[in-house]
């Protein structure tokens, strides 16, 4: 028998109809093999750091050095863009910790660096004195910073950093096991524009 044989199937009484085609012209064609070797991940290996990490002083309740110190560790790790290094300033989970592990996931897949300006902090609301075991502080400052670079490996600037215009933050810090003060969160107060308040400080 050549050609294709067709066979079709009506169903009486209802509206439906189906119809399947069967081939008479040989077996059909093996499919091809499936490889079962996992798709290969690449991982972006942090470039080495290009100054030494500045101190950090984080511990005590001298709140204007404190912020001082976490926005310089902070802006340095930008520089020398490192996730292991997020971990130093900021509380994993906490949306300051996200929002420096997204930066740092920009520039590193760009591969491509901050030339950071300094943070400027202004007057804020000094806490109470913290008590024994208290392991959350929340603080009232006003702080801005001009526009940062972003360069690319080979020097070019290719993209900026929006400056921060003086704003009043309210800024969490958690003290961890270790008695080191982390940022948890840094939100914009008082203008009531953003739904997500959660400000780039660094």
């Amino acid at each position: 028998m050549t050609g294709a044989l067709s066979a079709v199937l009506m169903l009486a009484g209802g509206c439906a109809t189906s119809s399947a085609t069967v081939s008479a012209g040989g077996p059909a064609a093996p499919a091809s093999p499936v490889s079962a070797t996992p798709a290969r991940v690449i991982t972006l290996a942090p470039p080495k750091a290009k100054t030494v990490a500045p101190v950090l002083r984080n511990t005590g309740t001298a709140w204007p050095a404190i912020l001082a110190s976490l926005a310089a560790y902070g802006q340095w790790s930008l520089a020398n863009p490192n996730p292991a290094t997020i971990a130093a300033v900021a509380v994993p989970g906490c949306s300051t910790a996200s929002q420096l592990g997204e930066q740092m996931s920009g520039l590193l897949g760009s591969q491509a660096t901050v030339t950071p300006s300094p943070v400027v902090f202004g007057a804020f609301t000094s806490p109470s004195p913290v008590a024994a075991g208290v392991s959350k502080m929340v603080l009232y400052v006003s702080a801005s910073r001009p526009a940062e670079p972003v360069m690319s490996r080979h020097g070019q600037q290719i993209n900026t950093f929006p400056a921060l215009p003086p704003t009043n933050l309210e800024i969490t810090l958690n003290r961890g096991t270790d008695q080191r003060w982390r940022f948890c969160s840094i939100e914009s107060i008082g203008d009531g524009a953003s739904e997500d308040p959660t400000v780039a400080l660094l």
